[in-house]
């Protein structure tokens, strides 16, 4: 355990990539407060007493126990994650235990045709379904019998898809509200 301006680290933690429920534990871990608010509690005479899990319970006044929660504040605009040893930014061991960085490619020549017709690269949109696998990790298109349902047409606007499923014969529920009532007045005793 390596402790550095206020931060803990633990280098010998590890994370399976489908273990979702240690991730679910690191992550709170990560996030948990700086102080258990379960262990802090407000004394008769105005002080805070904190109790911690080893140790010996302590009572602050109120100014001295906000001086030390605003020590726990990180400065703005500063990074959380900093790296110590051989991983330091300008450590002189880094460049053996860090991977090289990618060559950086050629300038490309510039040429008239460059100029008409440029060709970007853009990466496939990924579409609801796998967005849903990703994210929810939900199949949307298994079906419940087993098999893999298709999509067969999408329809954008609410006219065309009401369309679709009259052409079906799937009759839509009413679209007509009921008609607004007044609230029931209160019944006033005296």
């Amino acid at each position: 355990m390596a402790v550095a301006q206020g931060f803990s680290l633990h280098a010998d933690t590890a994370v399976h990539a489908h273990d979702r429920a240690g991730l679910e534990r690191l992550g709170r871990y990560g996030a948990r407060g700086p102080v258990a608010e379960c262990r802090l509690k407000r004394l008769d005479d105005g002080r805070y007493e904190y109790t911690p899990k080893k140790g010996v319970a302590f009572s602050l006044t109120a100014q001295a126990l906000v001086r030390r929660l605003v020590a726990l504040v990180p400065p703005p605009r500063r990074h959380l994650t900093s790296f110590h040893g051989v991983y330091a930014p300008h450590a002189a061991l880094r460049p053996l235990v860090t991977l090289p960085p990618p060559p950086t490619p050629a300038p490309p020549q510039l040429t008239f045709a460059s100029f008409t017709s440029p060709e970007k690269k853009r990466k496939p949109r990924l579409d609801w379904a796998t967005l849903h696998q990703r994210t929810f990790g939900i199949d949307v298109l298994r079906c419940p019998c087993g098999g893999r349902r298709s999509i067969r047409a999408l329809h954008s606007t609410r006219k065309t898809a009401e369309d679709r499923l009259a052409s079906l014969g799937i009759s839509l529920p009413s679209r007509l509200l009921p008609p607004a009532t007044a609230p029931p007045q209160l019944q006033l005793s005296f």
